[in-house]
């Protein structure tokens, strides 16, 4: 005996009650009509009766098979077709109990499925491309650096001898000039502070050409930030300058070397001073986070009342020798030995601003890191 499950006696059930309804009341109806004009129905007539029955029947079976079959299948093609092209999550509207309902809400539910699954893909290329796109940037920074740090080593002994008798020379040239001849001895001072400005540039380079040594030891990060700032605080570019602190004592000690961590806190100092003309407030805050993989991070911010920077500028900061200063105060270095210094401890620079509103560093480092 052949078993068909329920779903699949659905559809087959309507069609067989529908049709054997339609059949068995057309035939009642062809034999009431034929039991009572039995005795004046001719030959042509009986013809003409059946045939207009034959008609009838066929065209509800027709209308039955279109609403029942042709219908829900031209919907389901053309949703299947739909999802084929791409266009998901359009619903298929078949609103029945049968095999195509059934199919119907299937359709639907995988349509739906695949979007949330296409939608989720799309985020995660997103994401991925994103770190691809900083991790080559990064690549690009660390070989820049290692340019920079290959032609330092080339050409910076070769421009100090000489930088250093022109400066000496000078000295002896100005010691030596008469009292009245004070344009010349001017002129001479020019020599000497353009000089050491060309000094300071090639100090800067060797210290990315050298890999010095350090000592990394716990440190406490509150202790030498209130040690930086005591120090800055003597600085006139500092009197008009208000600084706050929100320190965070529950910290444990950080492994790092003192002196170069007091370098990048310095530097953020003194670009947060020359960026407000020496007017106007910097907060300072220690914290702890949570960062990738749920590892501790020390997180230090450096936030002033400036004027922001640019959008422009927000990814060029950290490259060597950029700088927005006006020629002779800055070499355009700080930043970039800063960023240099903290990647070597694992951790990362973040800078946040907007026009008008001053601009934030954020400097994080991972708890217990080793130096690189």
């Amino acid at each position: 005996m052949l078993r068909f499950s329920k779903s699949h006696n659905v559809l087959a059930g309507r069609l067989i009650v529908t049709v054997g309804a339609l059949i068995g009341t057309g035939a009642i109806l062809f034999g009431l009509i034929f039991i009572k004009y039995r005795e004046v129905l001719t030959v042509e007539k009986l013809v003409l009766i059946t045939a207009c029955f034959v008609a009838t029947i066929s065209v509800l079976l027709c209308t039955i098979l279109y609403y029942f079959v042709s219908k829900p299948v031209a919907l389901l093609e053309a949703g299947m077709k739909r999802i084929a092209a791409g266009e998901l999550g359009q619903p298929i509207e078949i609103n029945s109990s049968d095999e195509m309902g059934l199919l119907a809400r299937t359709l639907n539910s995988m349509s739906a499925d695949m979007k949330l699954y296409h939608e989720r893909m799309e985020d995660a290329v997103s994401e991925k491309t994103r770190k691809i796109m900083e991790a080559q940037e990064e690549l690009i920074n660390a070989e820049k650096l290692a340019s920079l740090g290959r032609m330092a080593a080339g050409v910076a002994h070769e421009i100090n001898s000489p930088l250093t008798g022109i400066i000496t020379f000078a000295h002896l040239v100005k010691d030596s000039l008469p009292a009245e001849d004070g344009q010349i001895r001017e002129d001479v001072q020019v020599i000497i502070d353009q000089a050491n400005r060309c000094s300071a540039i090639i100090k800067g380079l060797l210290g990315f050409a050298r890999r010095t040594d350090f000592e990394v030891v716990d440190l406490d990060l509150n202790v030498l930030i209130r040690t930086v700032v005591d120090m800055v605080k003597k600085q006139a570019r500092f009197h008009n300058i208000r600084l706050d602190m929100a320190l965070d004592y529950h910290l444990q000690p950080a492994r790092a070397d003192a002196n170069q961590l007091q370098q990048v806190f310095l530097n953020l100092l003194i670009n947060a001073a020359d960026a407000m003309n020496e007017k106007g407030s910097i907060f300072i805050s220690t914290r702890l986070l949570k960062g990738d993989g749920g590892r501790g991070m020390f997180e230090i911010e450096f936030t002033d009342s400036g004027p922001g920077i640019p959008e422009e500028h927000i990814n060029k900061i950290f490259e060597p020798f950029f700088t927005t200063k006006p020629v002779g105060k800055g070499t355009g270095l700080g930043l970039a030995v800063s960023y240099g210094i903290i990647k070597k401890y694992g951790g990362d620079i973040i800078v946040k601003s907007a026009p008008g509103k001053g601009a934030s560093f954020f400097i994080r480092l991972p708890m217990q890191g080793e130096a690189k």
